[in-house]
């Protein structure tokens, strides 16, 4: 399935990218298209969606699944275990404004 990638700010620096088709495994979590961007992008992009901000008691960094914030325990309760579907648009970095 294929699932679309965007980046915003300082990880869209690290990528060079601002969006992009990701193909990934039926039954893919967000943690395993973390880990599939890691091997193309490297240490440095796993570490930014691993961020915990002194000012946050959040576990993961800016990730949004179709503009929705991960971090919503009421909208995702598996956070990053949550299961992909075919056509996700999955958002990494700060995102202000509409999105």
């Amino acid at each position: 399935m294929v699932i679309k990638a965007r980046y915003y700010a300082f990880v869209s620096s690290l990528t060079k990218k601002l969006i992009e088709d990701v193909e990934i495994p039926e039954g893919s979590t967000v943690e395993d298209l973390i880990k599939i961007l890691t091997g193309r992008y490297g240490y440095k992009f796993e570490r930014l969606c691993y961020i915990r901000p002194l000012y946050s008691d959040k576990d993961y960094f800016n990730i949004y699944v179709n503009t929705k914030d991960l971090n919503d325990a009421k909208l995702f309760p598996d956070g990053l275990k949550t299961v992909l579907s075919d056509g996700d648009i999955v958002t990494f970095g700060p995102v202000s404004g509409a999105a």
